[in-house]
């Protein structure tokens, strides 16, 4: 597994580094870079927060990375997918919360019709949408977001970290 990064709240200039004697509440999450037949990515767009993230999200107790992500394609993309390589992982440290945060990456590709999602209460108050756009299309526009709030930030810095290194291993 490939470390892209860790990501604190002193790397995105909120605060102090990582509280190495602190006690941690761990999440793991499972994100994919999806693609159609046309190439293109699935993008979540959060209307009511202003920036783009990838389709993924927890791993429940007993689930696998990869059951995780294909239950989270189902449920906010409305497809089912094939999850190919790794694209690698990311570790945050959320002071705020005290969170320990890793997120695994994997790109996948769309498998069917694509269908309904089926979001959560908070995912509909943030107004996310699913967009379809090229992967360097996508880079640019979250190279213009900018989220007011704490976690957003971090999710922002995430995403990009993850799909600049899918762009990079693609051109290679």
């Amino acid at each position: 597994m490939k470390l892209l990064a860790e990501i604190t709240d002193k790397s995105l200039g909120l605060g102090d580094a990582e509280k190495l004697l602190e006690k941690y509440e761990l999440r793991k999450s499972a994100r994919a870079i999806l693609l159609n037949e046309k190439g293109e990515m699935a993008t979540q767009y959060l209307q009511n927060h202003f920036y783009h993230k990838l389709p993924g999200g927890g791993v429940d107790p007993g689930e696998t990375i990869e059951e995780a992500l294909k239950r989270e394609i189902r449920e906010e993309v409305g497809c089912d997918c094939e999850v190919e390589s790794l694209v690698g992982i990311t570790i945050e440290y959320r002071n705020e919360y005290n969170l320990l945060h890793i997120s695994f990456c994997h790109s996948a590709t769309v498998v069917g019709e694509i269908g309904e999602p089926t979001l959560e209460p908070g995912e509909i108050e943030e107004g996310q949408i699913t967009k379809w756009i090229k992967p360097e299309e996508v880079l640019e526009l979250m190279k213009k977001d900018n989220p007011e709030k704490y976690n957003g930030k971090f999710i922002l810095k995430r995403e990009m970290t993850f799909l600049e290194e899918f762009l990079k291993s693609t051109l290679t």
